[in-house]
């Protein structure tokens, strides 16, 4: 469980552009590749659902 949340944890840093050199270099020496492909295709699907969502509600306010 503490490998996921360090995954996720570390995707949504690079995601955000505030991942340290040091963090970043042991995520790729100790972390597991498909633990972080798996966070990073989760938390882009969660993006996008959050991007749809939130154009769904503005058009819904504009519209009307």
């Amino acid at each position: 469980m503490k490998v996921w949340l360090n995954a996720f944890r570390s995707v949504i840093c690079a995601f955000v552009g505030v991942q340290s050199e040091k963090n970043r270099r042991h995520d790729f020496e100790e972390g597991r590749f498909s633990v972080f492909v798996v966070a990073g295709i989760y938390l882009t699907f969660l993006f996008l659902i959050s991007v749809y969502g939130l154009v769904q509600l503005v058009m819904m306010y504009v519209q009307s």
